[in-house]
């Protein structure tokens, strides 16, 4: 079983035993190479980790673009980066899950080695895909806090975090189309092509570690970020705790990093490289796709909402005749029309609104008795809650009749 999504380059050819006969060419798809029972067992939980996790992405990403485009189209740069992530993740899916067919119908039993080469061949094409993935997510993220920081050292280190991202893809490419010459001999495990260089084990190694590693710290760094400028947010503390959790959720792909750097650590040490292979591709994706998971979950701002007010974890104002707005942090999001309440800061904008921003955005407007001269960039002056209420039909009609007084003769 090649390793999937794992350092390519020479991998261990099954062992054909020592028989002459078998010098010179000869046809792969006629030698039986099954995969180890192990080997096995980690490509059925590869399989299943990786639908399950699709799906999720999957709904995550309609969700997000739905929010979007429904009922105003008011697409910004970081959805439309998102995209673009998307479609590499999509890709670099197909391909793993091509590595390991018989987890979908077939008999790892009849395994040959030319089933094993091509399976090396999809996990090698499935790289730069991962690469171009993991650096658009992660500048997607970067977009959207550039909307929401207005700090200007902060607007700088997120450009520059970008820049690194770009480098970094650079560099995952390169090593990808460098790592053989030809390049059909990283896949090429019997030994058929005869005159290749290629790099060795131990260099693929130590540059897949060098960017798990750089994958590790900027996981971290996009989680923390959010609690920047969340401590200029003036919302209660559980509810600031809560959008902190949503907008750092990539400290959980930071985690799939760090096994996954424990995991190449140890390849190509044991008996059995597909098996381990597989292991590390498994976190390769998991790593991919709980980071993208973690770049869509903070741009659903109303179901989110709605189920942590449910279940107790953000406020809500109390009842006026059956409605209220929730006084959560997570409002001051759309528009360009508003309305402004005398001798208040109350500001309506409109939902409607063509220019209306990203529905993470919980940085309040400069706007308050005149004062925006006094505000510092992203500083809230004070927040207000709005209650509707509902007011019987005629009522209107009542007041009118009170207003009149009794009527004395004619």
């Amino acid at each position: 079983m090649p390793p999937a999504s794992a350092p390519s380059g020479p991998a261990e050819p099954p062992v054909l035993g020592n028989d002459s006969s078998l010098a010179g060419p000869f046809d792969p798809s006629m030698i039986p190479s099954p995969p180890t029972p192990a080997a096995q067992r980690s490509a059925y939980a590869f399989a299943g980790a990786a639908l399950a996790l699709n799906i999720i992405s999957f709904l995550l990403f309609s969700a997000r673009i739905a929010t979007r485009t429904i009922p105003v189209f008011h697409m910004g740069c970081d959805d439309w980066i998102i995209c673009a992530a998307y479609a590499f993740l999509l890709g670099n899916s197909v391909l793993l899950m091509k590595t390991v067919p018989y987890t979908f119908g077939g008999d790892p039993s009849t395994f040959t080695l030319q089933d094993v080469i091509n399976g090396n061949k999809y996990a090698v094409l499935s790289q730069p895909l991962w690469a171009f993935s993991m650096a658009t997510i992660k500048i997607s993220v970067a977009t959207m806090m550039l909307r929401l920081e207005q700090r200007r050292r902060w607007r700088q280190f997120l450009w520059f975090m970008i820049v690194i991202l770009v480098l970094v893809c650079i560099y995952n490419t390169i090593a990808f189309a460098i790592q053989c010459f030809p390049l059909e001999a990283a896949w090429d495990i019997a030994d058929l092509i005869t005159d290749k260089k290629c790099w060795s084990v131990n260099a693929i190694r130590v540059s897949s570690m060098a960017v798990s590693v750089f994958n590790i710290v900027t996981d971290i760094i996009f989680a923390l970020i959010p609690a920047t400028f969340l401590s200029n947010v003036q919302i209660p503390m559980r509810e600031r705790i809560v959008i902190g959790i949503l907008m750092g959720l990539g400290i959980f792909a930071s985690a799939a990093s760090i096994i996954k750097a424990v995991a190449l650590a140890e390849f190509g040490k044991t008996d059995d490289p597909n098996g381990q292979g597989i292991i590390v591709g498994t976190w390769f994706c998991i790593e991919q796709q709980v980071a993208f998971i973690a770049a869509c979950i903070p741009c659903l701002r109303k179901p989110f909402q709605i189920f942590l007010q449910k279940v107790g974890l953000l406020s809500t104002v109390g009842h006026t005749s059956n409605k209220a707005t929730a006084g959560t942090g997570f409002r001051r999001m759309y528009g360009n029309k508003t309305s402004e309440a005398t001798g208040g800061t109350i500001k309506m904008k409109s939902m409607m609104s063509r220019d209306a921003p990203s529905e993470e955005s919980i940085l309040a407007s400069n706007s308050a008795n005149g004062q925006d001269e006094n505000l510092k960039p992203g500083e809230i002056w004070r927040t207000t809650e709005v209650h509707l209420n509902d007011e019987p039909a005629d009522w209107e009609d009542s007041k009118n009749k009170n207003l009149k007084g009794p009527v004395h003769g004619v």
